[in-house]
């Protein structure tokens, strides 16, 4: 058999257990990460430095390196449930200074509309709430009307913090308050080059007949820089008549 050398990810498909639901469309993988463990017990011997050991079964486990964040993705590891292009309200906070002439705030450039439900709040420097009123706002308090917010002359060049709803067509991920590990099968499919000649490849795949996100599935860290993100899936025991792992290269 050749010599490989990976220079590349690959790519993963994966295939729901309860529904057979196929994901293909990941997102971009930094790296793919298999491994088998050959478990092992001991038993002391009174008689040795050594102790002896015994095999104890097998377990596995595939770790995936994401580049980028695909939600419906991260919803399926997570047993979650997904409802997409629907019309959902997406919350905006902003930060803002209330202008010394005019007192208006308008916010179209930055979020859209503000929806009535929930109703816009507004908080001061000192986290204290305004008070919502329908017109005319005194000190410590505004009006809504469309995209625009309204201040007293009493609170130029304050600054404020407006919290609001904007209704769009998007995508909602709900977590069930109780719910099961979801089961996938997993496949692997990309390509090496020989290590005695970059300009051949070798097509090869895995099969991992069922396994299960397990420990941390955290999105990626909201920060200044872009950051990743990881899912590890365990292997689990197979189906009745299939193999745990199936490896295959050509020749």
């Amino acid at each position: 058999m050749a010599k490989l050398v990976y220079k590349k990810a690959g790519s993963i498909e994966l295939i729901r257990r309860s529904d057979l639901v196929r994901f293909l469309q990941v997102g971009v993988i930094e790296s793919i990460e298999p491994s088998i463990n050959q478990k092992t017990t001991t038993l002391p011997d009174g008689n040795s430095d050594y102790d002896m050991e015994f095999s104890a079964g097998k377990e596995g486990q595939v770790a995936v390196n994401f580049s980028t964040f695909v939600p419906k993705i991260y919803a399926a590891f997570c047993g979650a449930t997904m409802t997409e292009n629907s019309s959902f309200g997406i919350r905006h906070i902003l930060q803002k200074t209330v202008p010394s002439s005019g007192f208006t705030i308008d916010v179209a450039s930055d979020a859209g509309t503000p929806a009535a439900d929930p109703v816009p709040v507004v908080h001061d420097a000192a986290d204290s709430p305004y008070v919502k009123v329908s017109a005319t706002p005194a000190a410590g308090q505004f009006s809504v009307s469309g995209s625009v917010f309204t201040f007293s002359s009493a609170n130029a060049g304050e600054e404020v913090a407006l919290a609001f709803d904007v209704s769009t067509t998007a995508d909602k991920m709900e977590l069930p308050s109780e719910g099961n590990r979801p089961l996938f099968e997993l496949r692997i499919a990309g390509n090496a080059v020989l290590a005695d000649d970059e300009g051949t490849s070798k097509a090869d795949s895995w099969i991992f007949d069922t396994v299960s996100p397990t420990g941390d599935i955290k999105p990626p860290i909201r920060k200044k820089e872009p950051a990743g993100w990881s899912v590890t899936f365990k292997l689990q025991k197979p189906r009745a008549g299939n193999k745990p792992v199936d490896y295959r290269v050509a020749r």
